[in-house]
């Protein structure tokens, strides 16, 4: 039981269960599961036990700075994948609770915090947030006619939802008639082989392709 749900639905792992025999990976229909080769952690044997790990010369602050200190580091042999953040939900539930007192409202405001990666995201691609709550961002995206989810007809239940890309070329732009279509014997052509009779320009020699 190294893998189970939390009480948020978020599918999360007991790294201290795990054994690595990657079974998980192999089961993954997402295939986001991935095997830690790297040891953080490695020390010499004889202090295997000893909770400072700092060797004689001291640990560069370069190093120091790779792991993050609110995220657990994993033991080398443990499957990964990605928990949503789970430190910073903990974090705005603590926050919720505090604000509460007495108060038995212990709910986390809509789009209270956000993960590290839709944080960092420069175009705001990654939204985060609670699909429960109908005012959240996320919510709204999921009834968006463009939002699909992976799988969900194997019932994965997925959490993760994504939006079809949009394609709105310029119909004045050269070759627009050609973007987004599929040709029909299944190649892929490159500019300047269209065999749309439309486009004079670039239309292809005589004989075409076979």
């Amino acid at each position: 039981n190294a893998t189970v749900h939390s009480e948020d639905g978020l599918n999360v792992m007991a790294y201290n269960r795990c054994i690595g025999t990657r079974y998980c990976a192999n089961n993954c229909p997402y295939k986001v599961r991935r095997f830690n080769f790297f040891d953080y952690n490695q020390r010499s044997l004889d202090k295997l036990y000893t909770w400072n790990m700092v060797n004689e010369k001291g640990t560069p602050d370069t190093l120091k700075m790779r792991n993050n200190p609110n995220v657990t580091v994993r033991m080398r042999g443990v499957m990964e994948k990605c928990t949503f953040c789970v430190q910073r939900i903990q974090e705005a539930k603590i926050a919720a609770k505090v604000r509460a007192k007495d108060s038995d409202n212990v709910l986390i405001p809509t789009d209270a915090f956000t993960t590290a990666c839709a944080q960092a995201c420069p175009t705001d691609a990654i939204i985060f947030g609670n699909i429960a709550d109908p005012e959240s961002k996320v919510s709204k995206s999921r009834k968006d006619v463009r939002a699909y989810r992976l799988l969900e007809y194997l019932n994965t239940q997925p959490r993760i939802s994504y939006l079809a890309r949009i394609r709105n070329p310029n119909m004045k732009m050269p070759g627009a008639n050609r973007i987004g279509s599929f040709m029909s014997d299944g190649h892929d052509h490159a500019p300047g082989h269209s065999h749309s009779p439309k486009d004079p320009v670039h239309a292809a020699p005589t004989g075409g392709h076979n």
